[in-house]
């Protein structure tokens, strides 16, 4: 949502914004892990406030440089910033064994979609393709007809 929001390659370069996305996300990562080692209260708050004045910084910069709003969400960027935030910091908290799974079912899906998906999505893309020429040649048939 960031992204498609503040990136418009014709006014603004993506930097900006790949920039903040990338401090932004990083500054979650350490934020978790100083959560995750239990470290001092301070570290927390260093981390949080580091979140919060990037994307008052973002907001600053992309307000000034921006001149026209194609589109508008309320509040933009905070809330998908705090998505980003929190949806890293719930990811840290997980334990590997559900990476594990993940990565297991993934695998599956995509064994299975490879070995049947893709095929049956040809087969029926190959059977509309013939009921249009079938229906198409069929419109031809009724419009000669028509004409004599």
């Amino acid at each position: 949502l960031i992204y498609r929001r503040y990136v418009i390659t014709s006014h603004a370069p993506p930097t900006h914004t790949l920039v903040f996305l990338f401090l932004l996300s990083l500054s979650a990562l350490c934020f978790s892990l100083a959560w995750k080692f239990k470290q001092q209260w301070w570290v927390l708050l260093l981390f949080g406030g580091f979140m919060i004045a990037i994307t008052a910084f973002f907001q600053h910069v992309v307000l000034t440089t921006t001149t026209t709003i194609h589109w508008s969400v309320p509040f933009m960027p905070w809330p998908p910033a705090m998505s980003i935030f929190l949806n890293v910091f719930l990811m840290t908290t997980l334990k590997i064994l559900s990476f594990q799974r993940f990565a297991i079912w993934a695998c599956l899906i995509t064994i299975f979609y490879v070995l049947y998906g893709v095929h049956n999505t040809y087969e029926a893309e190959e059977t509309e393709n013939e009921v249009d020429s079938s229906v198409n040649n069929l419109h031809t048939k009724v419009e000669i007809i028509q004409v004599h």
